[in-house]
């Protein structure tokens, strides 16, 4: 069996388009002051049975306008880790397809943990790889095959760079340790390392794919995902009070608010300094423009010794 989507017939028909480029971190629901290392977690609760996962702005179909169709997934009630709900990745026939989406990541530098839980059910089996840009089709950067035996492995650029098992009929958790710094992932399956290999692409999403291993009909459920990065990364909302827009912005923002005078910073991020500007009008308004890459980044207010900070999202 070949198990790299790259030469397989279904995707050689695929091709780059313009698609929603909203961050993984555009449905973040941050909390004010402290937010702890947790970035972004899904367990589907907010869905009904039913739903598109598409109605999340991080979440696509791999093809344009199969949003709501046979090529998106539905949340279902059937199996959960926690609470009631999952996503529902399932295929029509051993050869995959046609459900295909995409939890659209955008990580290129840092330390993150990105874990899920799947459930298999047994005489089942599963697959998703790893997009290196957020529009799907443009590089695969690895793949993981979860066979109906138990076995599981993950391929990149043709080779097998992480070898496991897992339980079938119950719940199991995929965890990647991802130092994009160092250019290295590693893999575990309920804590147990399936293997460590050499990663120096960005992280652009993962493509859950309705396939499984070419012999049994690909059939999973994904639930609790979390990306979580090592370093605390605060929003601090309660010592000046201002508020902005558009947000997802693309090229510029409205800002409004108290005192008139004040620093206007952008941080990336990993905390890099992006963008720095005198506004001396803010009470009436002041229109910032910048241009940055899409990504989600914090804009600081300072002023008289005061800070606040918000979440700034950047879609093009």
């Amino acid at each position: 069996m070949e198990l790299s989507r790259k030469n397989s017939k279904l995707h050689q028909r695929l091709i780059t388009r313009y698609m929603k480029h909203f961050l993984l971190f555009a449905a973040l629901g941050l909390s004010s002051l402290a937010i702890s290392q947790v970035l972004y977690e899904e367990n589907f609760e907010s869905f009904s049975a039913g739903d598109y996962v598409s109605d999340s702005p991080v979440w696509i179909t791999w093809t344009n306008g199969q949003e709501g169709s046979t090529g998106d997934a539905q949340i279902s009630d059937e199996q959960a880790h926690s609470g009631m709900n999952s996503v529902h990745i399932y295929a029509a026939t051993a050869a995959g397809g046609p459900m295909d989406v995409v939890l659209l990541a955008g990580l290129d530098e840092g330390v993150y943990d990105a874990s899920m839980w799947m459930y298999i059910p047994d005489g089942s089996s599963a697959y998703y790889n790893v997009q290196e840009d957020q529009s799907p089709g443009v590089g695969w950067a690895f793949e993981a095959t979860f066979a109906f035996s138990g076995d599981m492995q993950v391929v990149m650029d043709g080779a097998v760079v992480a070898t496991g098992s897992f339980p079938l009929d119950t719940w199991f958790q995929v965890s990647h340790l991802i130092d994009m710094d160092n250019d290295v992932v590693t893999l575990s399956i309920d804590g147990t390392e399936a293997g460590s290999w050499m990663f120096d692409s960005p992280f652009g999403g993962v493509n859950f794919f309705g396939m499984g291993d070419g012999t049994t009909v690909g059939n999973y459920f994904v639930d609790d995902i979390m990306v979580a990065a090592p370093t605390e990364i605060t929003e601090v909302v309660s010592e000046i009070d201002f508020s902005f827009g558009p947000n997802p912005a693309s090229a510029f923002i409205n800002l409004q608010g108290q005192p008139n005078e004040a620093v206007i910073r952008i941080h990336a991020l990993n905390g890099q300094l992006v963008y720095q500007q005198q506004v001396n009008n803010m009470n009436r308004g002041e229109f910032i423009e910048f241009n940055l890459n899409n990504g989600i980044y914090f804009l600081e207010v300072t002023a008289d010794g005061k800070r606040s900070t918000q979440r700034l999202v950047v879609s093009q």
